[in-house]
């Protein structure tokens, strides 16, 4: 798997700062992702979800830039929003819709107007097959078990090919056979020139899929790099990836660096 290099970086962070009073959720954090999987990684509480929601302007920052495919996320929200997929690690769903109303509702608000019906119908049927929901279209999203709640928030996050698509914990609820399928379509995708940001807990997932990582601690950027090189960051070649995140993300006497 090898990143794509576009002249202008589909994700820009410069100095990016959100303070709730004495907390310093994200605390000066710089990044530069210009295509492939990244993964950004911490404990809980590490600023994560924040910056995810920064670069969607849902969170307005404090101070520090973002920009998606050169696009200013403060000034120009609208336009950068659609260039953006997202799955929150809190999915709130609209209940009183059906699966199948609901990608018609997140279509609308992705579109700009000039979007084909028949091709748009064509790909909400296709996500819905591979997400094994298609016979459940006209059921309200009320009626759907947390694993087919999880499978609609992705789908919707996926929908209209997005340069950029932001996934906060998409694991959580999904059984083994979903996570694969997921984690191929994925890998795919990337390889066709989206851009993916991931979060997650499940350190072999991470591992697997991501080209490059980031892991925050305390609002700051402790370590970045592939993941051998944060195998040699901290010493661990040969241990699980699980225990090279915790001497980076937990332990206070990690190493910090990484930028290459």
């Amino acid at each position: 798997m090898t990143d794509s290099s576009p002249s202008v970086p589909v994700l820009q962070i410069d100095d990016a700062r959100k303070h709730y009073g004495e907390l310093k959720a994200v605390d000066g954090v710089s990044l530069t992702v210009s295509g492939g999987i990244f993964g950004l990684l911490g404990a809980n509480g590490a600023g994560k979800s924040t910056l995810l929601k920064a670069i969607l302007d849902l969170v307005p920052l404090d101070g520090g830039q973002i920009l998606v495919d050169g696009l200013d996320v403060r000034r120009e929200g609208v336009a950068a929003r659609r260039r953006i997929g997202y799955l929150p690690e809190e999915l709130r769903l609209y209940d009183r819709l059906t699966g199948g109303e609901l990608l018609d509702l997140v279509s609308g608000l992705k579109s700009d107007g000039a979007q084909d019906r028949s091709r748009e119908r064509e790909e909400h049927r296709m996500w819905m097959e591979f997400f094994d929901l298609w016979p459940k279209r006209h059921l309200l999203i009320s009626e759907y078990s947390l694993g087919m709640r999880k499978k609609i928030g992705l789908a919707t996050a996926l929908l209209g090919s997005p340069p950029l698509v932001l996934l906060d914990e998409p694991l959580n609820g999904l059984d083994a056979e979903s996570m694969r399928r997921l984690r191929l379509k994925i890998e795919e995708m990337a390889e066709s020139g989206t851009t993916f940001v991931i979060s997650s807990h499940v350190m072999s997932f991470v591992e697997r899929v991501c080209h490059r990582m980031a892991i925050l601690r305390r609002g700051r950027i402790v370590a970045q790099g592939t993941a051998d090189d944060l195998r040699d960051l901290t010493g661990l070649g040969s241990e699980p990836f699980e225990d090279v995140f915790l001497s980076l993300a937990v332990d206070d006497g990690a190493a910090t660096g990484l930028n290459h």
